[in-house]
């Protein structure tokens, strides 16, 4: 009886030592914090851009999200204002307010605007999809339109480092255009399928500067819609057709696709010596929709696949990393619950009262 007690005391003074502490006793893994306090912003750890997404209201009225914006980002894109949708009301007739707002406020705290997106088939005005008139005065209307928007956002400019700049950096001139939806949209029906180019063409027309991007979903594992784009890029060097970058979105889960797969057709675009933006990153916890809360176990998992995204980022030659965009703050902000129906998904860096997850941990340790 003596030698149990022994035995008994042993293991709870060896378990008191913090130094054994997670060898020998049980630690119940859903009491670790999921949050953690940042010492550093990422804009400060980061050699390139470090973005996220708003809209004019939220920098009009939420001070938290514009707190917690102005700490850890120095890049901004529009998630819907700059869009056709929103900004092209009628034939020659624009509102450009809420882009003006947010460009505005860039220009005001020294921090970028990205143009969110000129050509998309999701994002078409019912006048617009509704037009009655000639392909070729649609062709008219589109081609007015792209150029008006780009002169306009190229007005306002800001000193950077001691040099004069444009707010707005770059646009994603044609979003998503390898997909099913894009073949039967109006603008490949009315303008023609050589309508991409002519969309960069009259982009940089309006503007010698300004970066143009080709962006899309699935660039990180596709291997049909890589290869298209990297046809793309060749078709449009070889015929003197102006393109600066490549985005691709990275709507990708904490399993897959495999770190491999990412880099292999990461490298891919890097030999292609084109700019590169991660341009809308989050990453899901719960596409089986199997946990009703987020769990340590899945936290950490986000967490370690950030940290693996960024630093594979870093792959990329530093004068081609045009910056990294989280497309969302807050995980209940995000556009995954509604599209995949799923309320408890928590795909970004900050909480529901803004603090810092975990997940921002792995984004800030990926930078080092």
């Amino acid at each position: 009886m003596k030698k149990l007690l022994l035995l008994i005391l042993l293991l709870v003074f060896s378990c008191s030592d913090s130094d054994s502490n997670q060898d020998c006793c049980s630690i119940d893994p859903e009491n670790q914090p999921l949050t953690y306090q940042a010492q550093t912003s990422l804009k400060d750890l980061a050699s390139f851009p470090v973005g996220n997404i708003v809209s004019a209201n939220k920098i009009q009225i939420n001070n938290q999200f514009i707190s917690t914006l102005l700490n850890d980002f120095n890049s901004i894109t529009a998630e819907n204002d700059m869009k056709m949708r929103n900004m092209f009301i009628g034939p020659n007739e624009y509102d450009f307010s809420d882009g003006d707002v947010i460009v505005s406020f860039a220009k005001e705290n020294g921090i970028r605007v990205f143009g969110h997106a000129l050509i998309w088939h999701s994002s078409i005005p019912d006048w617009l999809q509704n037009f009655n008139g000639t392909d070729s005065e649609f062709e008219g209307l589109v081609e007015n339109y792209i150029k008006s928007t780009v002169l306009h956002f190229s007005q306002e400019k800001m000193i950077i480092n001691g040099q004069e700049v444009s707010v707005v950096s770059g646009w994603d001139v044609v979003n998503e255009a390898f997909t099913n939806q894009a073949d039967n949209a109006i603008f490949r029906q009315r303008i023609g399928s050589d309508y991409v180019e002519k969309c960069f063409i009259w982009a940089r027309e309006a503007d010698s500067d300004v970066k143009l991007f080709y962006n899309d979903y699935g660039l990180e594992t596709n291997s049909n819609k890589v290869n298209q784009v990297l046809n793309m890029i060749d078709y449009f060097r070889n015929n003197n057709i102006p393109i600066d970058g490549v985005g691709l979105q990275m709507h990708i889960d904490h399993i897959n696709p495999l770190l491999q797969q990412i880099e292999d057709n990461l490298q891919l675009f890097i030999n292609k010596d084109v700019l590169i933006h991660f341009s809308e990153l989050d990453i899901t916890v719960n596409r089986n929709s199997d946990i009703s809360t987020l769990t340590f176990e899945r936290a950490e998992s986000q967490e370690n696949r950030y940290r693996d995204i960024v630093n594979l980022y870093l792959n990329v030659p530093i004068t081609n990393r045009f910056g990294i965009t989280l497309w969302g703050m807050r995980d209940i902000d995000s556009w995954l619950l509604n599209h995949h129906n799923n309320p408890n998904e928590y795909p970004l860096l900050f909480n529901t009262n803004y603090e810092t997850k975990i997940s921002h941990r792995g984004f800030a340790e990926g930078l080092q």
